[in-house]
């Protein structure tokens, strides 16, 4: 075994180690992410269940604690108010029953004066003045239906948030960032629009069904890491065997000592 101990060897072992103990670390948070997925998709199952309730009676006002609001995503909710167009949010790059466009992010104002962002649903690219003036909501009262969510949370190596200040499109829904530039208390939770009273006028924006509650690649991506921290040892264990192999061929077969001249 000291063959086993020299630093080339030494190097190979801790080598191997770190890359066994990261893809096994690897393996194991993506196991964790998809528990976290089974329970939440258990979680919308079971909320989306019950019956609508109005949204006041799940979340009394904006400024709820966050058990509160916790509870409340993922339930089906009706709300009544206006909608202010005026502080209208693109969400952009959504894509719909495979066509790209964006959706549209609408403050909804109850009788409180407080506002929930209501994603009134998919709007083609490019969305310019002619795309937003076919999808104006009715100017006075409506009455509104749809799921709570919770703000989206940043995507892995995904799109950059905008820099500081007021934007008028924004790649997720941070309900944060989008408080902070509207002029009236705001829901820590958005509503994606089931159905709408009085409807739209025109035929935008195109209502978006809730996402399939599926498990996501989770467990393949868990397979791959093992499956990597697999050969990796597989092959550590072949660079032993041939070295070994290699240091018994030499022990049996000496070398001829070199003549001596005379």
């Amino acid at each position: 075994m000291q063959q086993f101990l020299t630093r080339r060897w030494i190097a190979i072992h801790l080598l191997t180690l770190v890359i066994v103990a990261v893809c096994v670390s690897m393996a194991t948070w993506q196991l964790r992410r998809l528990d976290h997925r089974r329970a939440e998709n258990a979680q919308i199952s079971s909320r989306s269940r019950l019956e609508p309730v109005d949204i006041q009676s799940v979340l009394a006002r904006a400024s709820a604690p966050p058990r509160e609001v916790e509870a409340a995503a993922f339930r089906v909710v009706d709300a009544s108010g206006t909608f202010d167009v005026s502080e209208q949010v693109i969400l952009q790059s959504r894509t719909f029953e495979g066509r790209s466009g964006n959706h549209l992010l609408t403050p909804l104002v109850l009788a409180s004066g407080e506002a929930v962002l209501v994603d009134r649903g998919w709007v083609p690219l490019p969305t310019d003045e002619a795309v937003l003036a076919e999808s104006q909501p009715p100017s006075g009262v409506v009455e509104v239906r749809g799921a709570l969510l919770p703000h989206e949370r940043p995507g892995f190596m995904g799109v950059s948030d905008p820099p500081p200040g007021r934007v008028g499109a924004i790649p997720r829904v941070d309900l944060e960032r989008l408080a902070g530039q509207l002029p009236y208390p705001v829901y820590p939770v958005y509503l994606r629009l089931q159905t709408q009273e009085p409807a739209n006028t025109g035929s935008l924006p195109e209502p978006v069904p809730m996402p399939a509650a599926d498990e996501g690649p989770h467990m393949e991506y868990a397979l791959q890491w093992f499956l990597f921290a697999g050969t990796a040892f597989v092959i550590y264990i072949g660079l032993m065997r041939r070295e070994h192999s290699r240091r018994a061929d030499d022990a049996s077969d000496p070398e001829e000592p070199e003549p001596v001249a005379v």
